[in-house]
């Protein structure tokens, strides 16, 4: 189903590109360009080794982007959030695309090729702000894998929770990670399911998280931030 969204009215405009955009009228030609498409848990935005033809964003919900393995192992590659873009760099590489995967309700706004690279020919800076979130998502791919390679399992675990803390949640006493189930964070931290339920049952023990159905709550931020030390 096809909806329409004020990009000008979300919550999560300030984590968005949208916001680098410098003009106005840029601004009200990406709200009238962009198609918003709603997605259930488990669909497929775009299966992996699709010609890339667009450029997304998540509106509301995440997506996870996965790889095949040679051996025919799905891995998480990253998990994207309200505001963040993804499919870019496939589409500037002219590299097939991963997979992408809905995460609950999501919806996507999407911009074809053309109307991707007209932004970026009328707006210099913002074509410096895209140059930055490739930088920055290098150097987040570097940290992933220093800590694959020098933190043991249970800092992994804690960095995974961490980092998806839930956004309305940021500010909250109690930082809540929704619907990251055990076999995404084992994929995301390299390790297997087994030594995942494993640390969370010893974190739970410790009073540190407090799991439930579709959450994991972490009840003391403090021995939280200590352990991903």
């Amino acid at each position: 189903m096809m909806q329409s969204l004020d990009c000008n009215l979300c919550k999560f405009k300030n984590q968005c590109l949208y916001s680098k955009l410098t003009s106005q009228l840029i601004r009200a030609r990406w709200n009238k360009l962009k198609i918003i498409k709603n997605y259930k848990n488990g669909e497929t935005i775009f299966d992996e080794g699709d010609t890339p033809n667009s450029l997304f964003c998540v509106c509301k919900g995440r997506v996870k982007i996965t790889k095949t393995s040679d051996n025919g192992e799905n891995a998480i590659i990253s998990i994207r959030k309200p505001g963040m873009m993804f499919g870019y760099s496939s589409m500037c590489q002219g590299a097939n695309y991963t997979a992408s995967i809905a995460m609950g309700d999501v919806y996507v706004s999407s911009f074809n090729k053309n109307t991707w690279l007209e932004f970026l020919r009328l707006d210099f800076d913002f074509s410096i702000e895209i140059m930055k979130s490739f930088c920055t998502e290098i150097e987040d791919l570097q940290t992933r894998i220093a800590l694959m390679l020098y933190k043991n399992a249970r800092e992994r675990i804690v960095n995974v929770l961490l980092n998806h803390i839930s956004f309305t949640t940021q500010a909250s006493k109690i930082p809540t990670v929704y619907n990251l189930k055990r076999n995404e964070i084992a994929e995301l931290c390299g390790l297997r399911v087994e030594t995942v339920v494993r640390m969370l049952r010893k974190l739970e023990k410790k009073k540190i998280i407090k799991r439930e159905r579709n959450a994991i709550k972490i009840i003391d931020m403090k021995s939280m931030l200590n352990l991903k030390i």
